[in-house]
């Protein structure tokens, strides 16, 4: 039976476009149901990929090339204090938190890179409610994707074990999360762990945005509290799963959790015997302002290469408004949010009109409440929301994208139920490049936002009418 297992195994290992090994992610995008005929038999391995979802592999074509990483020689001081936890702490379990926009996304990204070319790493998800589809913030999939993870060379006879477990508990993944941890990952490790050097074996496994984990979605709920405990429940059912791992004695990994500081996640991580878990918050101490005004000087050189602009061509229109260094001045106002230089740079790079106006334009939308550290980034959004022809009409299309759009339903459908003309999604939509893509490069329609913190404005503008 075990020479059977590794055949399939082995075959996969052979066939990128349907499977993986280690870090090498397949290209094929997660589906439900299965492709067999009726009555077809299916083996471990097949109904482990049923719930293994690729796309939220942190290397995965689903994410893009354009997935968040940290700009080079930037957020060095953080990466070395994860990489050396990785390496050194007694801690196993990591939490990485911070405010939103503060870049945890990028780090995470960055670290995985890090950790692939160290082969450090045994595994990751990203959870994304901004991905658009149901599946990359559902907590279905997290256990049987990190089980599928640690099929790698350097973890010898672990798929084995893994497939063998499957076999025996064919209802796994209809299981609670503990009890996938268990069937899926730490009965395997223990049955070969027994005769195992595991010195050779990967170090980390990475799980970013907890709290974009939502509400069950095959429920009804009543009223609003009601989703938000369940999605509260379930931020705790996936943090309970991850440190019931750590704390087997044969589990051999660190765990890096990245999250917002959302209360039940506070309330959780606080309610852990003490020295459980290491909290890193994304504060002043890792000079964000140094790296945003690096990474901001060189993105604005990088515009004036791709234009054929002269040295310093940013400088005029920022001492016309008694700004002496831009760079600087958007750090300061970004008040610890890398999201926020990141979206005036997209702005700068492809907002309507030429770059000397959209400079111009953008270095006038200030922040109106000082003491509100989210008040740059909101003004930012107004500003680039009111270059839409309709900001009323597209910031109810947005909500509404984000809304729906993590159904099944694909872009062309959800722009066809909105659109009472067609091209109105263009026109509407086109002069927000810098919030929200609208199209693949091939020109397929799709709806991709940058940031989850659009969400949150947007929320707020609907309110207030």
């Amino acid at each position: 039976m075990q020479a059977n297992i590794y055949n399939k195994w082995g075959n996969s290992w052979n066939n990128n476009s349907c499977h993986h090994v280690g870090d090498v992610y397949s290209t094929t995008n997660h589906f439900h149901g299965s492709v067999s005929s009726p009555g077809t038999f299916k083996g471990p391995q097949d109904r482990l990929e049923e719930f293994v979802l690729k796309g939220a592999a942190h290397d995965a074509a689903e994410r893009g090339t354009n997935a968040p990483r940290c700009y080079p020689e930037t957020r060095e001081a953080v990466q070395g204090e994860l990489l050396s936890h990785i390496e050194h702490s007694k801690a196993k379990v990591i939490w990485l938190s911070g405010p939103g926009g503060a870049g945890k996304t990028a780090i995470m990204g960055s670290i995985a890179d890090r950790c692939h070319a160290k082969r450090w790493l045994a595994g990751g998800f990203f959870i994304s409610v901004f991905a658009m589809k149901v599946d990359r913030c559902s907590k279905r999939y997290l256990i049987p994707t990190l089980a599928y993870h640690l099929f790698q060379p350097n973890i010898p006879r672990l798929p084995a074990a893994i497939l063998s477990a499957i076999a025996s508990n064919p209802s796994v993944f209809d299981k609670r999360l503990d009890q996938q941890v268990e069937i899926l990952i730490l009965g395997p490790i223990r049955k070969v762990r027994k005769n195992a050097d595991v010195s050779g074996w990967p170090k980390a496994i990475l799980v970013d945005g907890v709290d974009e984990c939502v509400a069950d979605e095959e429920r009804h709920f009543e009223t609003d509290q009601d989703r938000q405990k369940s999605r509260e429940d379930n931020h705790r059912e996936v943090l309970s799963a991850l440190i019931q791992a750590n704390s087997d004695p044969s589990f051999p990994f660190r765990i890096i959790i990245a999250s917002r500081p959302e209360q039940a996640i506070k309330n959780y991580f606080s309610s852990l015997p003490q020295g459980a878990i290491k909290e890193i918050f994304l504060d002043g101490k890792y000079s964000p302002k140094a790296d945003m005004k690096l990474y901001a000087q060189a993105m604005l050189n990088q515009i004036r290469v791709q234009g054929g602009l002269p040295e310093n061509w940013y400088s005029p229109a920022g001492q016309a408004l008694r700004i002496e260094d831009v760079p600087r001045y958007w750090a300061q106002e970004a008040s610890g949010q890398f999201v926020y230089v990141a979206t005036v740079i997209r702005y700068v790079q492809s907002g309507p009109g030429v770059p000397h106006e959209r400079l111009e334009r953008v270095l006038n939308w200030r922040k109106s409440d000082a003491l509100n550290p989210f008040s740059a980034l909101d003004s930012l959004y107004t500003g680039i929301l009111r270059t839409s022809p309709d900001p009323k009409l597209a910031a109810t299309w947005m909500r509404t994208i984000l809304t729906y759009g993590r159904r099944e339903e694909i872009a062309w459908y959800i722009a066809a139920l909105l659109e009472s003309s067609s091209g109105e999604t263009g026109y509407l939509l086109g002069a927000l490049s810098s919030l929200v893509r609208i199209a693949k490069e091939n020109g397929e329609p799709d709806f991709h936002f940058y940031h989850k913190s659009l969400s949150d404005y947007l929320e707020l503008v609907i309110l207030k009418g």
